[in-house]
């Protein structure tokens, strides 16, 4: 293939430069592995060619290849070799991915041939450096290894025999002196701690020994417990086999792992204990449930407070998803700060910046002083997002660069400002389907759903609502509470509360105002619910397909795989068919 001169050699002069010096700053760049620098150093390469649209480029170094963008084989290539020390290793090529002209006279200059050399040079340097580096690094190692294991016990044994001990050895197994142990055996050294010493070779001579031997050997004193730590290594010691052994004294690190690991076992019992009390318990904070599906709740509730991550929780209305916020955040390192509550559904698009970032004095013609939005508010607190998906996609964008730490700027200010705080949101919509829909943006979407809660429908925990009821009318009426009577309250465990907790206290609070129950549908002509029963099938099977889940989640201990075995079904279906969402 044959070389010619650039047409405007000047700018092809310009990249070739850009090329070599991005590839020197590469260089430049610490405590990087020679792959990070090769993935880099092929995407410069293309860029300085006379084609750079149309070529790529790759590096073949030590089997391994690290290809450009687009990169593909083409017939239209330039190959330069890649030496260390006069030997090739590597191999440079660069291709155009498609026919410049009708023929191939003109594609590689002769000055790209230069600069293709001269990048193989670097590359070559690179790798000198990298394994210089490697080389230097291990010896370090060595030289550090050693320098630590002075501080430590040191014997080295042959036939069976002491050939050389350290002042530390000594000290650790009170022998007088290294010549009063040196060339005694391993097993009978006569001096000193014996039967220490001998135990620490029980399972060690030079003759059988093949690979690194470790054990912890504990010492009883009369002052104190020891714990040392021997490693006998084979090597050769002038021509034979020989053991090196080094002895830490690892009497304080034992010790601090025997407490850790008291205290792991506390811990888990504890843990165990509080478990086992969770289960039992029927109030959390001021949400109320015993049925497995809320101490269900009840543990992610326990499990998001902990942590500073996001937390979506999904619920039908009335079910009590701003309780939940509120739980989260009561328990979390936030507590004594706000907890600022955002009803999205109300915010208007066009006062979004306003409400959400605050304004300064002069923005518009009523703002007569500085006011603070919803995230100055909660900072160091929760921000929760009630309806969060009522945002528009505008919105969600303006926030979810303030919630990503890009920070904010006030309406009339010019400062950009940064707030620390935690995003809880809520909804009784599927937030999935508003993604597919285009109404939610991916990245907001999953921002959000770091922790999802998922809160029952009332229908799906039926368990619950004699205890919702006497709690309801314990704060309902005066002392001495109103008791229900049974047929009422089998009345109510009867009716499926579209509504939810807040229906049922609205029914409550009208029963115990008016003297009768009744239960309003918004699909009523009358607004009222007939407590007789309807003969209607769909009604009645959808009502034993709730009760048979309910029972099935109740046997299964809440439980989702389980009960799905228990009901014949898998556990998407049963998924489906206890969550709208």
């Amino acid at each position: 293939m044959s070389i010619s001169v650039a047409p405007n050699a000047l700018a092809e002069r310009i990249k070739e430069l850009n090329c070599l010096y991005g590839i020197s700053n590469l260089l430049e760049i610490q405590d990087v592995s020679l792959p990070w620098i090769l993935i880099r150093a092929v995407e410069l390469i293309p860029a300085a060619l006379q084609f750079p649209e149309k070529a790529c480029a790759c590096i073949r170094l030590d089997g391994h290849e690290y290809a450009s963008a687009n990169f593909r084989r083409t017939r239209w290539c330039r190959n330069t070799q890649i030496s260390l020390n006069g030997r090739h290793v590597g191999d440079l090529e660069v291709f155009y991915t498609e026919e410049i002209s009708t023929d191939d006279s003109g594609l590689f200059l002769e000055e790209e041939s230069h600069l293709l050399r001269a990048i193989s040079e670097r590359l070559s340097r690179v790798l000198w450096m990298k394994l210089s580096e490697e080389a230097l690094k291990e010896s370090e190692e060595r030289y550090r290894a050693l320098t630590e294991q002075v501080t430590d016990g040191v014997a080295l044994a042959q036939d069976s025999r002491f050939c050389y001990i350290n002042p530390a050895f000594c000290r650790m197994f009170n022998v007088p002196s290294a010549e009063a142990i040196q060339n005694t055996r391993v097993h009978h050294p006569g001096t000193g701690d014996a039967d220490d010493i001998r135990r620490m070779y029980e399972t060690c001579t030079d003759s059988e020994i093949r690979n690194k031997v470790e054990h912890v050997h504990r010492l009883t004193r009369p002052e104190k417990t020891m714990w040392i730590q021997v490693c006998h290594s084979p090597i050769t010691y002038k021509g034979r086999p020989a053991v090196l052994s080094t002895f830490n004294d690892v009497t304080e690190i034992k010790e601090q792992q025997v407490a850790a690991q008291h205290l792991a076992d506390q811990l888990h019992d504890e843990n165990r204990v509080l478990r086992s009390s969770l289960k039992e318990r029927y109030r959390f904070g001021n949400i109320l449930g015993r049925s497995p599906l809320m101490q269900e709740v009840f543990e992610l509730i326990l499990k998001a407070a902990v942590t500073d991550a996001s937390v979506a929780i999904f619920g039908e209305s009335g079910s009590g998803k701003e309780l939940v916020a509120h739980a989260i955040h009561e328990r979390s390192s936030r507590k004594n700060k706000r907890i600022v509550a955002v009803n999205c559904g109300a915010v208007q698009e066009s006062l979004f910046e306003r409400e959400f970032f605050g304004h300064r004095k002069g923005a518009f013609s009523s703002a007569h002083a500085d006011s603070a939005g919803y995230l100055d508010m909660a900072d160091k607190g929760t921000l929760f997002l009630d309806e969060v998906s009522e945002l528009t996609v505008t919105m969600q964008a303006k926030l979810l660069r303030a919630i990503e730490g890009g920070g904010y700027r006030p309406v009339g200010g010019t400062e950009t400002v940064s707030k620390d705080f935690r995003i809880i949101s809520a909804s009784n919509v599927s937030l999935s389907e508003k993604v597919s829909s285009g109404l939610m943006r991916r990245d907001f979407f999953y921002r959000l759903q770091v922790i999802q809660i998922q809160l029952p429908p009332l229908r799906l925990r039926k368990e619950d609502i004699p205890l919702l009821v006497d709690h309801f009318v314990e704060k309902m009426s005066p002392p001495p509470a109103i008791k229900i009577p049974g047929h009422i309250m089998d009345n109510l465990i009867e009716y499926d509360w579209p509504g939810n907790v807040r229906e049922l206290r609205n029914v409550l609070q009208r029963y115990l105002t008016l003297g009768r129950l009744e239960f309003l549908s918004p699909h009523s002509a009358t607004g009222r619910t007939s407590l007789v029963p309807q003969l209607n099938l769909s009604q009645a099977l959808q009502k034993l397909e709730s009760s048979m889940i309910a029972q099935a989640l109740q046997q299964a201990d809440g439980n989702r795989t389980r009960a799905a075995a228990l009901l014949g079904i898998s556990r998407r279906a049963l998924f489906r068919k206890t969550s709208p969402f």
